[in-house]
């Protein structure tokens, strides 16, 4: 399986599980829990330890960008439509990584071309599972 296709097996299966959880009941704002965003998709494909790794190099590149809450306003500032809007609605972590794809925002870690939403998930990953 390449990249694209793990990337729109992803989305689909995010996007099932959002409405699934919405439909039982789950908060709104379910997909921007702390927990959910420190849970990039490559850890499905990389391994926690490796993800680990990217996560602390892209701290050290980005020193700014070292600390909880700095990250989780930095992923929730890049979505295109203002936080307020519940999920599902909103668009997706998997389609804010395909954006960042597109519009060539993307950063080269540990040899690793990610998207820059994926570099700080896994930063966040680094962070929340030391």
């Amino acid at each position: 399986m390449n990249r694209r296709q793990f990337l729109g097996l992803s989305a689909t299966s995010a996007l099932f599980a959002g409405l699934t959880g919405s439909a039982c009941g789950a908060g709104t704002h379910a997909a921007f829990d702390l927990d959910a965003l420190a849970r990039p998709d490559l850890l499905s494909i990389l391994g926690p330890d490796v993800v680990r790794a990217i996560g602390l190099h892209y701290r050290r590149l980005v020193p700014g960008e070292n600390q909880v809450p700095a990250l989780h306003g930095a992923i929730l500032a890049t979505r295109p439509w203002p936080s307020r809007v519940p999920w599902p609605v909103g668009p997706s972590i998997a389609d804010m990584v395909h954006d960042d794809f597109a519009a060539g925002r993307t950063i080269v870690v540990q040899g690793w071309v990610l998207s820059v939403t994926e570099a700080r998930q896994s930063a966040l990953f680094s962070l929340l599972s030391a």
